[in-house]
């Protein structure tokens, strides 16, 4: 099959299963065209797959996406291990071949260390566990806003207070300061004290992926050069020979060292992804939200709604009076970036953790 053939059935298929994963549950994608697809991809596979694997399927993509384990972490060092296996056994000789005298491993091996560095820190780190011994530490860094975060709520599994800005892990099973999210791929809450370590560890990632695609394609490139493929000539069936045509010099070059381009094309879909989610927790860290907040704040505004639409059946007098006391609440306490506190202070509140150095010294 043609090379570009499948480059586009793997960027396709990548793609969706992406795209799924990270939206599965979102309207757009459960209902209309899309969702209907997904139905009936789902009947043709419970269909040809025996209902015990898929259980077993289930069972396993459970444990590894909802329990605490070591999977992932796994999976990420296979994935770091095997594309520097491609870049020992088949861009470090196109290199030397082509300047035997430059340094080819020292800023490639500088920044992977140093993704491994930030990597092994938010596997490791503390989140910002509220033990009982921290209590009354996280309780004092951030004032309840009275819309996600009301005073005197108690955590239904620890039976301690939350202070504003926690949630309690499931996963972890520990309540957790300026909770983020629980990421599968570090096994390890994201939260106030680690946020830093997580944004810096996408970052380097980004940095990781970008370097390979430049010293894969700068590999390829030299090799082209120094075979003369763009000079050369295709004869065709009838005896005419026409120049080389791009798509044929990528099958070429696929064909000599597969694994090089592959990994090349593979890492070009994943920058995009991998910018995205980086760029977003940038964001979050610049205006001081967390994902959590963003996730609940529509749930909470839309059960803040429920509650006005059933007030309205009172009285029309009593919803005024109602109406016009919660919004001049509304207009003292809550804002829809309660804890912003301008661009530096949100930096250094997430960097050298401003605000809990502060409450320290109370």
């Amino acid at each position: 099959m043609d090379f570009l053939v499948l480059t586009a059935i793997y960027v396709t298929v990548f793609g969706l299963c992406t795209l799924l994963y990270a939206y599965g549950d979102s309207p757009a994608l459960a209902n209309g065209p899309v969702g209907f697809l997904r139905r009936i991809l789902v009947k043709v596979v419970t269909f040809l797959v025996p209902q015990r694997f898929i259980d077993v399927a289930h069972e396993k993509l459970y444990i590894i996406l909802h329990t605490r384990n070591q999977v992932l972490q796994f999976v990420f060092a296979a994935i770091v291990l095997l594309g520097h296996a491609v870049w020992v056994k088949d861009m470090l000789p196109l290199l030397y071949l082509s300047d035997p005298q430059a340094n080819h491993t020292l800023i490639p091996m500088l920044v992977v260390f140093t993704n491994l560095f930030f990597f092994h820190k938010s596997c490791t780190s503390d989140p910002g566990e509220i033990t009982p011994a921290k209590q009354d530490l996280y309780s004092q860094v951030y004032k309840f806003d009275m819309r996600l975060y009301m005073p005197n709520r108690v955590c239904s599994t620890c039976e301690r207070p939350k202070p504003a800005r926690s949630k309690h892990c499931s996963i972890c099973n520990r309540c957790v300061h300026r909770f983020d999210h629980h990421c599968v791929w570090t096994n390890n809450d994201v939260g106030g004290l680690n946020h830093r370590y997580f944004l810096l560890f996408l970052l380097t990632l980004i940095g990781m992926a970008i370097e390979g695609v430049a010293v894969g394609g700068w590999s390829l490139w030299l090799y082209t050069q120094n075979s003369r493929l763009l000079e050369a000539r295709v004869l065709l069936d009838d005896g005419e020979t026409v120049p080389i045509s791009i798509s044929v010099v990528i099958q070429h070059l696929f064909l000599q060292y597969p694994r090089l381009v592959f990994l090349v094309m593979a890492l070009i879909v994943l920058i995009p992804m991998i910018a995205s989610f980086a760029f977003y927790h940038t964001y979050l860290i610049l205006t001081n939200q967390t994902t959590n907040e963003r996730y609940k704040t529509p749930a909470v505004d839309c059960h803040r709604d429920r509650e006005n639409i059933s007030n309205k059946k009172i009285s029309k007098q009593k919803q005024n009076r109602n109406n016009n006391s919660k919004q001049s609440v509304n207009r003292m306490s809550i804002d829809h970036r309660p804890y912003h506190r301008g661009l530096f202070r949100n930096i250094m509140e997430v960097f050298f953790l401003d605000n809990l150095k502060r409450s320290k010294r109370k």
